[in-house]
């Protein structure tokens, strides 16, 4: 626990490098990290594969646009309420983002679905947890904002 703080399970995130704050779910039960994405494009560029989409959110004020290179596909357990017979996973894809966490840099890969509809447009997983140095509390929230007016 050396080089970790604790932090609420919502907290605001930066985008860089659009300078976009928006609030992120911290979730110890993730693994991954998501983000809201929309008009998710998959293309080759230059023999590599890439991957266009649209970040959108109600409580975000503006679209951000992203072109970004797919790392990889990752493989998502669906929901009890989701699941059919046939399929138990969705397939996402996956892209390297630069963030802004407690005002340090990281980049942490981000896998791409809609969250239009959850409360907030990002979830940190454990894995982005981690190497943001994250503890969550889950009994507060937004701790960032008590600490300084710069959000």
């Amino acid at each position: 626990m050396a080089n970790k703080s604790v932090y609420g399970y919502l907290e605001p995130v930066q985008l860089s490098p659009d300078d976009v704050t928006l609030t992120a779910k911290l979730d110890t039960g993730a693994e991954t990290a998501s983000i809201s994405a929309q008009d998710i494009q998959l293309y080759d560029k230059k023999g590599e594969k890439y991957v266009k989409f649209t970040v959108s959110h109600p409580d975000l004020e503006q679209i951000l646009r992203y072109d970004l290179p797919l790392v990889r596909h990752s493989r998502i357990k669906k929901r009890a309420s989701e699941s059919n017979k046939t399929e138990k996973h969705h397939s996402r894809p996956v892209v390297n983002m630069e963030i802004y966490f407690d005002g340090e840099p990281h980049t942490i890969m981000v896998n791409l679905i809609d969250r239009s509809h959850f409360s907030t447009p990002m979830l940190l997983g454990r894995s982005a947890l981690e190497k943001v140095g994250a503890i969550v509390d889950s009994t507060v929230k937004n701790t960032l904002l008590t600490k300084s007016g710069d959000y």
